[in-house]
């Protein structure tokens, strides 16, 4: 059996990182993917998904120095549900992706060096061929 997602998209606001009693940290990044759809009529239309993804310790401190809203991402990592209760007890169910990696797709600078550790900086066109 196989759980994997890849997914390259656009990052709709800045990694929020959390830290958690015993100091282990956890960083939720949005992920906009966008596809063109032809209308019955013709037209073409955008459509946009939404992703949640999670990256655990060092990945998601390095993805939060990194990374910034807008910024063109590729995400590989696993599809993962969770269950859980609002303040009022409501049921929820969450499906997220955790992150094994993350690849910075721009041309802009990364970092003071250009290298982010597992956030790696990578070209469009060079991502594609791997």
């Amino acid at each position: 059996m196989v759980n994997r997602v890849v997914l390259v998209g656009n990052l709709g606001g800045d990694p929020e990182v959390r830290t958690f009693g015993d100091q282990q940290k956890v960083t939720r990044l949005s992920i906009a993917t966008h596809e063109l759809v032809t209308k019955r009529s013709g037209e073409k239309e955008r459509h946009t998904e939404w992703h949640q993804v999670v990256a655990w310790s060092a990945l998601g401190e390095r993805a939060a120095k990194h990374l910034r809203k807008g910024k063109t991402v590729l995400v590989e990592g696993r599809l993962q549900t969770r269950v859980w209760a609002d303040a009022r007890g409501h049921k929820h169910i969450t499906a997220e992706v955790r992150a094994d990696r993350i690849v910075f797709l721009g041309r802009d600078r990364v970092g003071p060096n250009e290298t982010a550790g597992d956030v790696e900086r990578q070209s469009v066109s060079e991502a594609r061929q791997s």
